[in-house]
């Protein structure tokens, strides 16, 4: 047996710079909508801002813009290095194409259920009503024009991670259930032509820097570690990518994979 390093505790500061998603954990696409899924588009389509031609009565509909996630799909982005904080106020911002009917001034709305996660297999839901779609995704318009980084004038539906006490996140779960509006020929945003929830950006209002320092403790163990810069163990490094450190008999490395 040798003494190795195993543990590390992270000291990670406050940015006051904002950034949008950078990475999708998984996909599952659902049925009836598929734009924006093809290779030519997709993921580059939901890592920018939000589409500029979005208005409260406007849809963007542009495959180069927007991801269908289809009826019961679901999708988890997130970001790579970083963690999603909690401060005052919204936390992030999630932009879809849902818009105001002229004719009848009902909104357009297919919603999604969002959950978030610290470690990609434990998450927390935020509270919802399906009837007035308040706590959902998808059921305001993206105002494109303004500041994504402003929930007051951006549109689209922000989040406040101390509405389920919780203080930071990495992965973002957005589910589809515009099924639940589309079986339901009474609810007051029905509409036959719904097709599921369709993706255009999330915008990070407040998240962490990079790692600043690590502070390392010992114990007795015969097995190498490897661990991210968040201080997530990494079970398949396989499946990994991106900044990792190395613990195995007394010596620490950093790689870059």
């Amino acid at each position: 047996m040798k003494t190795i390093l195993i543990l590390f505790i992270l000291f990670i500061s406050s940015s006051n710079s904002q950034i949008f998603i950078d990475t999708v954990f998984s996909f599952t696409p659902g049925t009836i909508q598929f734009a924006g899924q093809s290779p030519e588009y997709y993921p580059n389509n939901i890592f920018n801002s939000p589409s500029i031609y979005g208005t409260k009565y406007i849809a963007e509909t542009r495959p180069e813009e927007i991801l269908s996630i289809g009826l019961n799909g679901e999708i988890i982005i997130g970001l790579k290095n970083n963690l999603i904080i909690d401060k005052e106020g919204a936390d992030f911002t999630i932009f879809e194409n849902a818009f105001v009917n002229q004719f009848n001034e009902v909104m357009y709305a297919e919603p999604a259920i969002v959950s978030v996660s610290k470690d990609g297999i434990n998450y927390i839901e935020f509270p919802y009503d399906i009837l007035t779609l308040e706590g959902l995704a998808g059921t305001k318009p993206t105002i494109g024009a303004n500041n994504p980084f402003n929930p007051l004038k951006s549109g689209g539906n922000a989040f406040d991670l101390a509405t389920i006490g919780i203080d930071s996140v990495r992965y973002i779960k957005i589910k589809d259930i515009t099924e639940q509006i589309l079986n339901n020929s009474e609810h007051p945003n029905y509409d036959p032509t719904l097709s599921g929830f369709d993706l255009d950006a999330v915008a990070i209002i407040n998240h962490s820097d990079y790692v600043s320092s690590v502070e390392l403790i010992s114990a007795t163990k015969d097995e190498t570690y490897f661990y991210d810069l968040l201080g997530n163990r990494i079970n398949n490094l396989n499946n990994y990518s991106g900044l990792y450190f190395i613990y195995s008999n007394n010596n620490i490395g950093k790689y870059v994979k």
